[in-house]
This record gives C-alpha cells, sequence and structure tokens, in this order.
C-alpha cells in the first residue's frame, strides 16, 4: 500500500514542482526531485506530504514527518496551478524528526524551513550538525545552501546557561588531523 501512496504522492508534488524546482533544495545541483509519503495533499499552491516523508534531488535526503510546500502565486496574481510554470517552490517546511543528509555531512533537528529566496535551510529545535568527525549542536541553525556554510546559534549566550543550552563543538582528533598538523 505505501508503494501506491508513494507513486501517488510523487505524482502530485511532482506535478506542483514543475519547472524550476530541479534545482532547489540540493543548492547547485540539477537533478530531479523524487517524492516518497503515506499521504499527499495538493490545494491552491500548497502541498502537503505527511508519513515517513522522504525527499531526495541527486546526492541530497530530506526526512521528515510531515512536509508542507508552499508555490509562488502566479504572475498573473491568481493562485498557482498544479503543473504550470507559477508552481515554483517558495517556501519548504519540514516538520518531525527533520534530517537534511548529503555525503559529507547530515544535519538534524525538530524543524526545517528552506526558503527559496535566500536560498537557506534554518534548522531550530536540538539541532546537531555532523561533519566528517566534527559534531556541532545548538538551538538553531542557518545553512545557506550555495556557500554551504552553517552558522550555529544557541537562544542562551553566557555562563549562567550551563554546557547543555550552548552551542557545543566536538571536533575529534583523527589520525588525517594529526597528518596535516605535524
Amino acid at each position: 500500500m505505501r508503494t501506491v501512496l508513494r507513486l501517488i504522492a510523487g505524482t502530485c508534488a511532482a506535478l506542483a514542482f514543475a519547472g524550476s524546482a530541479h534545482a532547489q533544495f540540493a543548492g547547485a545541483a540539477g537533478g530531479n526531485i523524487e517524492l516518497y509519503a503515506d499521504d499527499a495533499v495538493s490545494s491552491k499552491g500548497v502541498t502537503t506530504l505527511t508519513g515517513q516523508v522522504d525527499a531526495r534531488q541527486d546526492d541530497v535526503r530530506i526526512l521528515a514527518d510531515k512536509m508542507v510546500i508552499y508555490s509562488k502565486p502566479s504572475s498573473t496574481g491568481g493562485t498557482p496551478s498544479v503543473g504550470t510554470a507559477a508552481g515554483d517552490i517558495e517556501r519548504i517546511v519540514a516538520t518531525g524528526n527533520f534530517f537534511y543528509i548529503t555525503p559529507t555531512q547530515e544535519v538534524r533537528g525538530d524543524k526545517g524551513v528552506y526558503m527559496a529566496v535566500e536560498d537557506t535551510f534554518e534548522v531550530t529545535g536540538n539541532v546537531i550538525l555532523t561533519q566528517e568527525d566534527s559534531v556541532v549542536r545548538g538551538t538553531r541553525l542557518i545553512y545557506e545552501l550555495g556557500s554551504q556554510k552553517a552558522r550555529v546559534i544557541s537562544e542562551c549566550k553566557g555562563r549562567q546557561c550551563g554546557r547543555q543550552s550552548r552551542v557545543a563543538i566536538l571536533i575529534k582528533n583523527t589520525p588525517q588531523a594529526a597528518a596535516t598538523s605535524s
């Protein structure tokens, strides 16, 4: 049953994304987007995917419990229609067990918001960024897809916050790191 729903969800969402969606959430990538979910509903420029959502583009994956995709209004002022260029992605909101996975990085948190104009993902809630052997934790992460720059932010500032509320960075001492420092 899930396979059929995946096909339906993928088809509905692919129609809603027709046009420029192919280069959106993977930065400079240009491949097609594959979407899988238990359920999909699309109406008036908003596509909602629920249940084990899995979005893939080239070697980038986004996982979440729910994903809502907002399309730009058409140039004539109307609502975007499914399958037209007016359905370009404006914003994606992924909630519940959010993961953004590439071959070299993994970002996880409670919620991820992609903004097309800024070409950024903002991840909030128990954020963990893993890159190679390094781990960064915080309450909020802003990730610029084009430049691949990440900024981790903590809601609390100063020593009185304790270790859990601040940005925490773990850089593992690897043989590769030791070889480059000598």
